[in-house]
């Protein structure tokens, strides 16, 4: 069963950490217009990563941060941003708190693309200042692959990756009716619109639709949270053998 920061008493905690547990797994996203999924999308992804390898990882959970950078799908309703400053500092902060409450490994789960240069700023900052080591991971990142032999397609934003993990999690955040083929934009390279002009954004024409199949969401779910897992445990077993950090 997950181990959930919010959910402890402070006398647990302090029984639990660092004595027993040093590591803290962070899902992050942003609250933006997602397709035929729910505005949180970019929040049920990693949350559901960490409740399904917080165990195998031996880690705790921290409560999400849902706010984070939104840009060009700002304009769609719902959508919610901090300025890139703010939520740089405002990470950085979290992070140190972690690392000055016993935490000696901070797993952040990304799932905003937006998101990315301040977590690596945050992360830095929190390594060098405390000696903590600090993994971001952008799960959609980990291998692009992994979609293409599930469902021979290419992913994207709001698209047949992110909908299935949706899917998996909870299905009743995925509004089948609502989906439309007219949602999808195709992402050109030197070209940049704003708003984007859809709330799915693909990178080839004809791919990256969503699959509303639960089965085949489920096996996606299993393989990206096994490379994850797999990858961390690498990593763990490298800082303790004195691997730099």
């Amino acid at each position: 069963m997950p181990i959930y920061w919010d959910r402890l008493n402070w006398q647990e905690y302090r029984e639990l950490v660092p004595k027993k547990i040093d590591t803290v797994i962070l899902p992050v996203g942003t609250i933006e217009a997602h397709g035929a999924t729910n505005l949180a999308t970019d929040v049920v992804i990693p949350l559901k990563i960490a409740e399904e390898i917080a165990d195998a990882v031996q880690a705790m959970i921290a409560p999400p941060v849902y706010y984070g950078v939104t840009r060009t799908l700002y304009p769609y309703p719902g959508s919610l941003t901090v300025k890139p400053e703010t939520f740089e500092a405002y990470l950085t902060e979290l992070l140190h708190s972690m690392a000055e409450q016993g935490m000696k490994k901070i797993v952040v789960l990304n799932g905003h693309g937006g998101n990315n240069d301040e977590l690596k700023n945050a992360a830095f900052s929190t390594g060098r200042k405390f000696k903590t080591k600090v993994a971001v991971i952008h799960w959609w990142m980990m291998d692009p692959d992994l979609v293409k032999q599930i469902y021979k397609t290419e992913g994207g934003h709001a698209a047949v990756d992110e909908t299935a993990m949706v899917l998996a999690a909870d299905e009743t955040l995925v509004k089948k009716e609502l989906y439309d083929e007219k949602m999808s934009y195709r992402y050109q390279d030197g070209i940049y619109v704003y708003p984007i002009p859809g709330t799915i954004i693909i990178n080839k024409d004809g791919t990256g639709g969503p699959d509303f199949d639960p089965e085949k969401a489920k096996i996606y779910l299993d393989k990206v949270c096994e490379k994850i897992r797999d990858f961390l445990l690498d990593v763990f077993d490298m800082w303790e053998k004195g691997g730099k950090g």
